[in-house]
């Protein structure tokens, strides 16, 4: 089987790659970025390199995918690249770049997608960001449908909702079998900054303060939110392109379950002995920044009722993941040594 991701030396996407490539000796992967590899890229492919093909060029050139060797051959694919802006400065002075990666690459990865012969299964990777404030009203996860919001208030959601349905017209046009994926709040390995992903979301500030022996402060610290360890993202979609039945258009990835800022910071605490951190108070300029009025709908937990059911996955607990995450730092970003783990605590 050969998958082809675009956005593949990114974040998340990178994490979709190597798993596809971990799970079958027999697959392969095409990588489509507008960056190469960098160094830590480089390192996260090393093991299955000889069966990855990067192809580095910009998904809103409307011919760069017609270059892409063995079309003939590719069964799977996963629109991923995004542009995941900051808001403000970035949003401004990229307004452009952000439209055209977000809706105009969708629309030429759908377009290579419906002229492959023995394409089985196609992943177009979407976000919570795309769900109003509001949720159930019985205060349970936010489920898949009925939540969306009409009006987006900023770009990234915008083009992340007209990308859904653009895709979604395109699977019932050309009979795509289609599928889409909202996102959490994603943390974990290979967060950095890239073109498409200038900010850090709490988890990785937490971790990466903890580890340097830094405190950090918390401003809104009962604020909430849905985080998930990239590696599990990556697994739900290879579950879902594998699959061989699905019985739903879209899809939340999340841990299902809601986490203050307060308890996240207990729980890297628990995991980086010595870490320490504080409430901000008003006035200051905070690491991290919550919201007290934010504790429902995209903010919120996010249902994974389906996924689970069709797929049978299940995201690793939340102290678990930030403890993998914390020794890949130390292992990956630091240079240290792997004895360097020792000063972590708990089990991977």
């Amino acid at each position: 089987m050969r998958l082809l991701v675009t956005g593949g030396t990114g974040f998340v996407m990178s994490h979709v790659v190597r798993t596809w490539l971990e799970r079958d000796p027999l697959t392969t992967v095409i990588s489509v970025d507008i960056a190469p590899p960098d160094s830590l890229a480089e390192r996260f492919f090393e093991r299955f390199r000889e069966r990855l093909t990067i192809v580095t060029g910009d998904v809103r050139d409307p011919h760069l995918l017609e270059t892409i060797p063995g079309r003939e051959s590719t069964t799977h694919v996963v629109c991923g690249a995004a542009m995941t802006p900051s808001i403000g400065t970035t949003e401004k002075s990229r307004a452009a770049m952000i439209a055209g990666v977000n809706i105009m690459g969708p629309v030429h990865c759908l377009e290579f997608a419906r002229t492959l012969p023995r394409l089985e299964r196609m992943v177009h990777v979407s976000t919570g960001s795309v769900y109003g404030d509001d949720g159930p009203a019985d205060g349970g996860p936010l489920p898949e449908d009925g939540y969306v919001r009409p009006f987006p208030p900023t770009l990234y959601p915008i083009t992340k909702l007209s990308g859904e349905m653009l895709a979604g017209r395109w699977r019932e046009m050309f009979g795509l079998p289609l599928h889409v994926v909202r996102l959490a709040s994603v943390y974990g390995p290979m967060d950095r900054p890239t073109p498409g992903r200038d900010f850090a979301c709490a988890p990785h500030v937490m971790v990466h303060k903890a580890l340097r022996g830094e405190s950090w402060s918390v401003a809104g610290a009962d604020g909430v939110g849905d985080f998930i360890h990239a590696a599990d993202v990556a697994g739900a979609i290879c579950d879902l392109l594998a699959a061989p039945a699905l019985h739903h258009d879209v899809y939340n990835i999340a841990s299902g379950e809601p986490t203050t800022l307060d308890a996240l910071a207990r729980l890297v605490c628990s995991v980086v002995p010595g870490a320490t951190w504080h409430k901000a108070t008003p006035g200051d300029l905070a690491d991290v920044v919550g919201s007290s009025a934010r504790k429902t709908g995209a903010w919120g937990a996010y249902d994974v009722t389906r996924i689970v059911a069709d797929v049978q996955w299940r995201p690793r607990p939340l102290r678990q993941g930030l403890f993998d995450y914390a020794a890949w730092i130390t292992d990956n970003e630091t240079g240290g040594p792997q004895s360097a783990r020792n000063h972590l605590t708990g089990r991977r």
